[in-house]
């Protein structure tokens, strides 16, 4: 695994999506005693999909549920992002669950996959230090054999009034040809 900053002691809150057929709650309890989790998707219009809901998770830093975690990311089996918050589970979970449902332009409204790290980065999330839920936010991202660990502190992916909506220039670098770098 490579050295990064987030091997600090402390509270973290993962967002994962399994890239593999095995499901992502029977992992995480084979390699973590009694996991702290929820469905992303759980009370929000997203719950018919439950199934294939991303898991908001608690992890200690220091864990060793954390470090596989962090491979499994590094190794590319799972998806995601790490969150940094006082707020504990029910706060960041509220955070993202605020953001997932967005105005993507005049006419439509959809899920914002924000939770995956190729999304996050084309987002470009701007700097909003008042008032954050969310101190920071770390996603695995590159080209291939030249990834590594980014950061975004106090992020705000998207504008959030009246309703969540995307900036046009966010809508280009979504749809452009380069999306998935």
């Amino acid at each position: 695994m490579n050295n990064h900053p987030l091997k600090e002691s402390g509270i973290r809150y993962l967002v994962l999506e399994s890239r593999e057929r095995k499901p992502l709650v029977q992992a995480l309890y084979e390699n973590s005693e009694s996991p702290v989790w929820e469905y992303l998707f759980a009370e929000t219009e997203w719950q018919p999909y439950l199934s294939e809901s991303p898991l908001v998770i608690e992890m200690l830093a220091n864990s060793a549920a954390y470090s596989w975690a962090m491979a499994m990311l590094e190794g590319g089996r799972f998806s995601g992002l790490i969150l940094e918050s006082r707020y504990g589970l029910r706060g960041v979970t509220a955070w993202l669950r605020e953001r997932l449902t967005v105005r993507f332009d005049e006419r439509r409204m959809g899920l914002l996959r924000l939770y995956d790290p190729l999304i996050w980065h084309r987002l470009t999330p701007v700097t909003r230090k008042e008032n954050s839920a969310i101190e920071c936010v770390w996603y695995w991202h590159g080209n291939p054999n030249e990834q590594r660990w980014l950061v975004s502190k106090y992020p705000e992916p998207v504008t959030m009034l009246p309703v969540p909506s995307l900036e046009e220039k966010q809508w280009l670098a979504l749809n452009s040809e380069n999306a998935g770098s």
